[in-house]
């Protein structure tokens, strides 16, 4: 009997984890947590920071960043091959530096931000502080500090988007050093 509520317990904590953005606490949230900016994926809110900072369409942004270089996309290693493959560089350090406690916060902790003047020089983007979001909401350090480097790479590419080299894009890893 001990073990069979053991896995049920195991078994709703994942559910209850992984079902509810890594971290939200449910009790007291509201309905339309939607409504107040809230959402669950911070890979999403960093490619749509980064198509308003470039003007970029979702495809064209996957096909421009997603295994660019040595640094962007997923791993990275060596020396960066440009300045582009720099912003992604930094933004992996940026992420390890964050106050988050585990590297799945770095891609799933929602958080709030704006934008304004998508798809023009005046493109910007304003993270809410922690302080700022409702009281019911767990990890928002660990969400300012995820959408601040999500902000400083979206402008990084915005700035360095004259000199991206397509020769770059899904650049082999193992050729880095």
């Amino acid at each position: 009997m001990a073990s069979l509520c053991g896995t049920v317990f195991v078994s709703a904590l994942l559910v209850c984890l992984c079902g509810s953005g890594f971290g939200l606490v449910e009790a007291g949230v509201p309905a339309k947590r939607a409504d107040e900016g809230v959402t669950f994926r911070s890979i999403d809110q960093f490619a749509r920071m980064s198509m308003c900072t470039t003007g970029l369409n979702l495809w064209s942004f996957q096909r421009d960043y997603n295994g660019y270089g040595c640094h962007c996309g997923v791993g990275g290693s060596g020396n960066p091959l440009d300045a582009t493959d720099t912003c992604c560089k930094t933004h992996d350090r940026c992420y390890e530096q964050s106050p988050c406690w585990r590297s799945a916060l770095w891609y799933t902790i929602p958080y709030r931000h704006s934008k304004s003047g998508c798809g023009t020089a005046l493109a910007s983007i304003t993270c809410e502080r922690a302080s700022d979001y409702p009281w019911y909401y767990v990890g928002e350090n660990c969400a300012e500090a995820i959408c601040n480097c999500d902000k400083a790479a979206a402008l990084c590419f915005k700035a360095n988007r004259s000199t991206y080299n397509a020769h770059y894009q899904d650049h082999g890893k193992s050729t880095c050093f």
